[in-house]
């Protein structure tokens, strides 16, 4: 039997500044929401003086299905939102999201519909404005 891989990648032939502005516009447009962003190189950089290529992580959600999921378990706060990371440098990027399957067996079954539809939502916004790459291209922990 052939596991899904943890993490999908997706390909987008952009800057990953520019790769950034489209991931956000297009979880907008699926009804998703930012509330929190870490830039990891600016992060490195600042705290250990070490130039990294450009890597930002999005934490993404649903408000609604947060609470569906909090209401049933409130350890699914750990779960929701999702990181999204976008890396790349001047000429392409590159977006990891988990696949909806990867923590199937790993958290209450009352948070697993709501987390595998954000899963789904945040691969179905990728799959709007990248290409996905051969699951063996993608990382994994």
């Amino acid at each position: 039997m052939i596991k899904d891989p943890p993490l999908l990648t997706f390909r987008i032939a952009e800057p990953q500044q520019v790769a950034l502005r489209l991931v956000r516009r297009a979880l907008a447009q699926q009804g998703l929401r930012v509330p929190a962003e870490l830039d990891i190189a600016a992060r490195i950089k600042q705290a250990l003086g070490a130039g990294v290529a450009p890597c930002a992580v999005l934490y993404v959600d649903d408000p609604v299905v947060l609470l569906q999921a909090v209401v049933f378990h409130r350890g699914a706060a750990v779960l929701i939102p999702q990181p999204v990371v976008v890396t790349g440098d001047n000429r392409n990027s590159e977006v990891l999201v988990r696949s909806a399957e990867s923590l199937a067996g790993e958290i209450p079954e009352s948070v697993r519909d709501p987390l595998r539809d954000l899963q789904t939502r945040i691969a179905r916004a990728m799959e709007t404005i990248a290409e996905r790459q051969e699951a063996h291209l993608a990382a994994s922990f």
